[in-house]
């Protein structure tokens, strides 16, 4: 029995629809004797296509409508869902999809017994990580740089694990649920808002881009409560303490390194107390003092407003507040309560929240004494409302928005997240007061139980969406043709990514001199010229309220655009209709002026989505000195090649610099099973425009799987060593070591990206100068992908006739011949041979690809490079030496992955 698959990845082998396939099923007895089965745990990202071959049958097994889509049974299903409408053919197949992440592998599974009884169906495992099955966020191991408001939030009735993050303890929790960012404002301040009916103990913590932390109290345990238990509210009703605006008594913020609360922290009690009822909402606010550490501060009540919030699953990302207002601190709220959520095809949000809709209600009210046993209803509210004095994750268990469930649009206490199986931005509404009575009796609800809405639509209403976001102009590279000025917006080049943290869009990008204060560009949705947002129609009228003409200049009634003066825009949907000039050579005036100089530069789009019929939105730039690089994760290695056009280093030790100094050739070229050699230098950190090889250290007692990614810090280096002309010698790690050798790299950098890259170049004649290989793993060449023949490595392969590099990427250029390039290739090596891997077509043909063993120079203790036999089609090696997945020969393996007798042997 074998499975016939669309040309996808399936368990780390490409299928085809070919007889015999590779991927085989095995007899499982569990469900009789005839039945058999293929368990994918490596799948690809939403779907694929599959039909069924039964050996010595000539047909296939396919459905009788081609595309016939399978249900996926829950792993476990009594009666599961099976396809029994099945042909004999080799033209229709079935489909399978799923939601990116949802399941930690699928089954396969048929049964051949003749008859009606022959069918198909397929289960699967649900991850706990990931998808709309409910995943479930841990704490966030690496905390984005910012200011948190830190506290013990989140009531320990919350279930965490199976369906949340969890609850705190009685102290301060500074590591699980940082979620509170503030937000800098106009005036250079900090801030952030909280429910004002919470008891909790708060700090404020700080993270440097160096994750170096530092907690700021005010100087001494300062409360903040309403009346029951003291004579008067403090702050009074609508009022503010603190620093900022001269509260007697009140200290400045003291910092310190130690995580742990001590008796620096303001103590928060509920003031939704029976006496004064004013409940809403606490503003915390600080400033910075001239050396930039929080200072001054404050807190404000505000009894006309409300807040709630929706927080993304993935790590590391923080609450998205959604305010509510009422007019003369009494009656109804408006329960008006939006916000713009991105979704990315598979993450989920939850509500947090402590509204008790209805505490009139005797089921409701049980079940919301039991977390708060003195709750009632909040009488300046006057409908029956009342409020926690913790905070809870409220979803929906899965249930997809557009079923016909009673509860699609329900969320309630201790239920897995909410998901809308759309990729985009979305405006969603969230209502506290208008759940479900019956979910707000449920157990392990505590009466909570609100609604969620999509504004403006249903869930695959593709056309309001913003799936994805550009920077487009010549103000960023790749973006625009530079032969006739006009701007590509179809390139990926300006590609903004998702900041959960931040939730905006952003891109780090780094200029130089020549783009300071004369380029311009826009933002782009979706690549389409159409849909774009410049500078807004009242800025232009009144010249003023732009971007201002240089990052530098006086205050002009202009914008710096950094995070404390951001500048809005406007979104424009017929642009090259009714804009002349707009992405031609000819810049227009609403096109946005780029204000850097040379320099790292983040910027940060936040759509509005026009909100309250207004088209604003806005964007900040700001200087960066770390940036986050992902890595990808092969055999044993967290590698990746880099460039950039600023000198950058590694932030800590966890990361090497490599250099290709030079190319040993193989002994005997004919022979397809040899392999050239890449010996790679060590460097201090990464020059300017310089092509290098990254290697990543394994986070200790971690494991991950191949092709897993994590993002490792660099930085802007320090001034560069003196150099002279092209000679780096002096950034060599073992510079001593090297003395009097010259300096050579063979790869090549492509900080921006090369699309038509290919595999070699020429000159006037066709004769080839250089052959080019990429950085990669066996599993991805072309050899792999059509022979499945051989354990994966890291390696140099030749790239193919439309090979590419992409953007602060690097590639391997090796001399053609002896006296390419001055006589280059003489001193370093060359390839004067098509250097295909097992086979030996023209450079033209490239049905295999080349590969090069790689030698670290800090890693090579004296061992030889030899061809690794794991890679050797029909071979056999009884060699009993070690070799590691570089090539290198060890008298005795250490820790780590080796190759011994042709097979991986871990130490």
């Amino acid at each position: 029995m074998y499975i016939c698959l669309q040309p996808k990845k399936i368990n780390g082998i490409v299928g085809e629809y070919k007889v015999p396939s590779n991927h085989q099923l095995a007899q499982n007895t569990s469900y009789g004797d005839n039945v058999y089965s293929l368990k994918i745990t490596s799948m690809p990202e939403t779907s694929f296509w599959f039909r069924i071959g039964v050996s010595g049958e000539s047909n296939q097994m396919q459905p009788e409508v081609n595309g016939d889509p399978l249900t996926i049974n829950e792993e476990g299903t009594q009666n599961p869902t099976y396809y029994n409408n099945i042909s004999n053919g080799s033209d229709k197949a079935w489909k399978v999809s799923y939601t990116a992440g949802e399941y930690e592998y699928l089954t396969v599974n048929v049964d051949i017994t003749e008859g009606a009884t022959r069918r198909v169906w397929i289960e699967g495992k649900k991850t706990s990580t990931g998808g709309s099955g409910g995943p479930v966020v841990g704490p966030a191991t690496d905390v984005e740089p910012g200011y948190y408001l830190v506290g013990n939030f989140f009531s320990p009735y919350n279930k965490g694990g199976e369906y949340n993050p969890g609850g705190d303890g009685t102290t301060i929790n500074y590591k699980k649920h940082v979620y509170f960012k503030f937000e800098q404002q106009r005036d250079k301040s900090y801030s952030f808002s909280i429910p004002a009916c919470l008891t909790a103990h708060a700090q404020i913590l700080a993270v440097d881009e160096y994750d170096n932390k530092m907690v700021y109290g005010p100087g001494e345990v300062f409360n903040l409560h309403g009346a029951k238990d003291n004579t008067s509210a403090w702050p009074s009703t609508n009022e503010a303490v603190g620093t900022i605006c001269g509260t007697t008594g009140a200290k400045t913020l003291v910092g310190s390194a130690r995580m742990a609360e001590g008796n620096n922290y303001w103590n928060l009690v509920t003031r939704n107390d029976g006496v004064t009822d004013d409940d809403g909402m606490y503003t915390f606010s600080f400033r910075l003092d001239k050396d930039g550490n929080p200072s001054d501060w404050q807190v404000k009540h505000d009894a006309n407003t409300r807040v709630t919030y929706f927080i993304d699953n993935k790590e590391g990302a923080t609450a998205q507040p959604l305010y509510d207002t009422r007019t003369g601190g009494q009656g109804k709220f408006s329960d008006k309560m939006e916000a713009p959520l991105y979704f990315d095809g598979s993450n989920s949000y939850w509500a947090i929240d402590y509204i008790v809709n209805d505490v009139s209600s005797t089921g409701t009210l049980a079940q919301a004494k039991t977390a708060t046993p003195d709750i009632h209803a909040t009488k300046s509210v006057n409908n029956n409302s009342g409020t926690h004095d913790k905070l809870f994750f409220l979803g929906n268990g899965g249930v997809d928005y557009n079923s016909t469930s009673e509860y699609r649009d329900k969320v309630w206490a201790n239920q897995k997240p909410f998901t809308l199986h759309l990729q985009g931005i979305k405006r969603i509404h969230y209502n506290p007061n208008k759940g479900n009575n019956d979910l707000s009796m449920q157990d392990g609800s505590y009466g909570l139980s609100g609604s969620i809405e999509i504004i403006n639509g249903n869930a695959d209403d593709a056309e309001s969406l913003i799936k994805t976001m550009s920077m487009i102009g010549d103000a960023v590279e790749g973006t625009y043709d530079a032969a006739t000025g006009n701007w590509q917006y179809t390139s990926t080049a300006g590609d903004m990514k998702y900041d959960d943290n931040e939730h905006c869009f952003s891109l780090t990008i780094s200029t130089v001199d020549a783009k300071y204060a004369k380029s311009h560009f826009r933002f782009v949705a979706n690549h389409d010229a159409d849909q774009n947002w410049g500078e807004t129609d009242n800025n232009i009228t009144n010249n003023t309220g732009f971007a201002r003409s240089a990052y530098d200049a006086a205050d002009d009634g202009n914008h710096s655009c950094m995070a404390g003066d951001p500048n809005d825009v406007q979104f424009r949907k017929t642009a090259r209709e009714d804009e002349e000039g707009f992405g031609s050579t000819t810049p227009n005036k609403k096109d946005i002026l780029w204000n850097r100089p040379a320099g790292i530069w983040t910027i940060r789009f936040y759509p509005e989505l026009d909100k309250d019929g207004k088209d604003i939105s806005r964007y900040t730039i700001s200087e960066t000195k770390v940036i986050k690089m992902p890595f990808t994760y092969c055999v044993g290695k967290f590698i990746r090649t880099y460039s950039n056009n600023v000198a950058m280093a590694p932030v800590d030790d966890n990361v090497k610099v490599y250099e290709a100094y030079r190319y040993g050739k193989p002994e005997n070229s004919e022979n397809p099973q040899s392999q050239g050699t890449v010996y790679l230098r060590q460097l201090k950190y990464i020059p300017a425009n310089m092509g290098v090889v990254l290697v990543g250290e394994v986070p200790e007692g971690e494991s991950f799987s191949d092709y897993a990614t994590l993002n490792f810090s660099l930085r802007e280096a320090p001034a560069e060593m003196p150099l002279e002309g092209d000679n780096y010698t002096a950034v060599w790690t073992k510079a001593d070591e090297y003395a009097g050798q010259e300096w050579n790299n063979y790869l090549k950098p492509t900080v921006m990206a090369i699309d038509n890259l290919g595999n070699a170049d020429t000159d006037a004649d066709g004769k080839i100068l250089h052959r080019f290989f990429g950085l990669a793993n066996f599993h991805s060449t072309n050899y792999y992908k059509q022979n499945g023949t051989g354990d994966d490595h890291i390696g140099f392969f030749r790239l193919t006739q439309n090979g590419r590099s992409d953007a602060n990427k690097a590639y391997l250029s090796i001399p053609a011949n002896a006296v390419v390039d001055g006589g280059v290739g003489k001193k370093f090596g060359y390839i004067d041979f098509n250097g295909q891997f097992l086979g030996n077509e023209t450079d033209l043909n490239n049905q295999s690809l080349a590969k090069m063993a790689i030698v670290f120079d800090d890693e090579d203790n004296g061992g030889s490079t030899t061809a690794i036999t794991e890679v050797k089609p029909n071979s056999t090696d009884g060699n009993a030496s070690f070799y590691t997945l570089q090539g290198v020969k060890v008298s005795r393996p250490v820790k780590g992955v080796y190759i011994h007798n042709g097979k991986k042997f871990i130490k």
